[in-house]
């Protein structure tokens, strides 16, 4: 039995195909969020949509690939005028790259901040203007463990997640007095498919996978459920005093 923390509010969640975004997108809905579930990935998204609605919650899927601004305009458009308002934005939207700074490309230099830092920012500023006529919001940016501590192999992913991370401590600065609270999750080491990508890209996936396991202090991996309770969390009355915290959801990883 859920406490319908955030019945008939108007949720935009992106990446909401699969992983964090699929547990972000089902959650809310069971607590009575009307979802707007956004992905690049039409196939999968409409079954996560399709699925919220036989089990009783409401939801609908917009396909977009949120590296264009166009596309991200919109989202927000679009869902402004067929529900009159958004309440809460959650960015779960990524993509990750394991190069060296000498390995990688200029043009994927652009693909991962296009994704991980451009799209947030096309989403907040087609939707800030409507939440400060609101009164009220919450934003909620999907960072990682990476926006606050390096790890090895893989500095553009690093580098987007960061710059998340600061984008979202002077958003929630710069609209603080204005009823909108903004904050960010960063996710640990989580079970999903863009792990598995990261994983299948080592020379031994099945040992990079028992790496992973056990490099958290909590000895194994974490799952997209409790990224996404964080993140409801966040965005629900409950955390009305909190905002421009970067949370972290990864089993003590950046307790080291």
């Amino acid at each position: 039995m859920t406490s319908r923390r955030l019945e008939g509010r108007i949720a935009v969640i992106t990446g909401a195909a699969s992983g964090i975004g699929e547990a972000c997108a089902r959650l809310f809905a069971s607590e009575g969020a009307v979802v707007i579930a956004v992905d690049k990935t039409k196939e999968t998204g409409e079954v996560v949509a399709r699925s919220i609605r036989e089990t009783g919650g409401i939801a609908s899927f917009v396909h977009a690939d949120l590296g264009r601004e166009s596309d991200c305009k919109r989202v927000i458009e679009d869902t402004l005028a067929e529900h009159g308002k958004i309440d809460v934005l959650l960015n779960n939207a990524g993509m990750f790259l394991g190069k060296s700074v000498p390995e990688a490309t200029s043009e994927e230099f652009d693909s991962v901040f296009q994704v991980n830092v451009k799209a947030p920012f096309w989403l907040c500023k087609y939707v800030l203007p409507h939440m400060e006529a609101q009164g009220k919001g919450a934003i909620c940016l999907m960072a990682s463990k990476t926006g606050l501590v390096a790890q090895y192999d893989s500095p553009l992913y690093c580098a987007s997640k960061g710059a998340v991370v600061l984008l979202m401590k002077a958003l929630a600065l710069d609209y603080a007095k204005k009823g909108i609270r903004v904050n960010a999750v960063c996710p640990g080491i989580i079970d999903t498919p863009m792990l598995d990508y990261a994983i299948n890209l080592a020379p031994d996936p099945i040992q990079e996978r028992r790496w992973n396991e056990a490099a958290q202090p909590i000895g194994r991996l974490g799952k997209p459920d409790e990224c996404a309770h964080a993140a409801l969390y966040l965005c629900s009355d409950e955390a009305s005093f909190i905002t421009g915290v970067a949370v972290p959801v990864d089993g003590g990883f950046t307790a080291m």
